[in-house]
């Protein structure tokens, strides 16, 4: 397989790519005229300084978040679920990592207004949406997250940030950087998704999996637009410049190499999924690369068919359809 020699983008066009940054967000969408009160618990805060007997209380109250996120199932009863969560709440060695967190939550008051926001727009786009209630808690690097269309319960714990003394183990660091309070939105709103973005099961080949990652980034722009593409895509300032400056030589190799339609899933993953680098394009190229270009022909697909609705896109299965229609042809920015 031939390589490419990936071009380093200069100082002069990361800061260049930054503050094209900071202006897309000064241009953001405002705020829908509809937006929902989210029910919003913060168990954790209801959690901490319980006695058992108070925490059974709090525990069947909030049965959902009970049965679906700490599986009470699997306890005899609320009575040694209580003293499970006690214990918990009560461990001193979580102290440090509670005050980090609630450092960078704060008063959880901008995140939950973020969540608002999504959902209003979500709504505009499908009407019979339903607003979830969303739990934040702290696991101590337990279960991290649970998701359903009536319920999101997250462990905030897990994105405290890179100035957090502890993090969780076993993430690699290209992965752990995105574990921030600023990609939470994101990362549920990637979840979320899947509701909508429709795939035809029979489609294996790599188009079909960039189609399919390039509308659901397409996807979370539309509901969360002061978000940057760094914080949609995951890709750091300098890497988004690197691959936009490098547009040309990524799709050169795409389809030199035939790769479009390649159907092996070893080759498939080494472009989409998680990776520290796309050796086979350039030492200097991001990993999820596949994904970044779905979005690029969405894009283009969505700017030369202005009368396709957001619903319509994520409803359509045709992945062929959207890059023949989509006439990509990039160009170094």
């Amino acid at each position: 397989m031939n390589k490419y020699r990936f071009v380093l983008a200069s100082i002069i066009l990361v800061a260049t790519f930054l503050s094209s940054c900071d202006s897309d967000l000064e241009t953001c969408t405002t705020v829908p005229e509809q937006v929902p009160e989210i029910e919003w618990v913060k168990f954790d805060h209801l959690a901490v300084g319980a006695s058992e007997e108070e925490l059974q209380v709090l525990l069947k109250t909030h049965s959902s978040y009970s049965k679906l996120f700490l599986l009470s199932n699997k306890f005899p009863n609320y009575a040694a679920l209580a003293k499970s969560v006690h214990h918990l709440t009560n461990n001193p060695s979580l102290d440090t990592l509670r005050i980090e967190t609630n450092n960078a939550f704060g008063d959880q008051k901008e995140i939950k207004q973020e969540f608002e926001e999504a959902f209003a727009r979500l709504s505009q786009f499908y009407p019979e949406t339903k607003t979830p209630k969303i739990y934040t808690t702290l696991t101590g690097f337990g279960k991290e997250m649970y998701l359903s269309d009536s319920l999101i319960i997250m462990s905030l714990d897990y994105y405290a940030g890179k100035e957090a003394t502890f993090r969780p183990l076993g993430i690699p660091d290209y992965i752990m950087r995105r574990y921030e309070p600023e990609y939470l939105t994101n990362l549920v709103m990637t979840y979320l998704s899947e509701n909508y973005n429709k795939v035809n099961p029979k489609d294996n080949s790599m188009l079909g999996e960039m189609i399919s990652y390039g509308k659901t980034y397409y996807f979370n722009q539309q509901m969360l637009p002061c978000k940057s593409d760094t914080i949609i895509t995951g890709y750091s300032g300098a890497e988004m410049a690197k691959v936009k400056a490098n547009q040309e030589v990524i799709w050169a190799h795409f389809i030199n190499n035939e790769l479009l339609y390649e159907t092996n899933h070893f080759v498939i993953n080494k472009y989409i999924q998680e990776r520290p680098s796309v050796y086979e394009i350039g030492d200097e190229c991001p990993g999820r690369i596949g994904r970044w270009v779905g979005l690029e022909i969405v894009k283009a697909y969505m700017d030369k068919n202005p009368e396709v609705t957001l619903q319509e896109l994520m409803a359509e299965t045709d992945a062929q359809k959207i890059f023949s229609k989509s006439k990509y042809k990039p160009k170094n920015n």
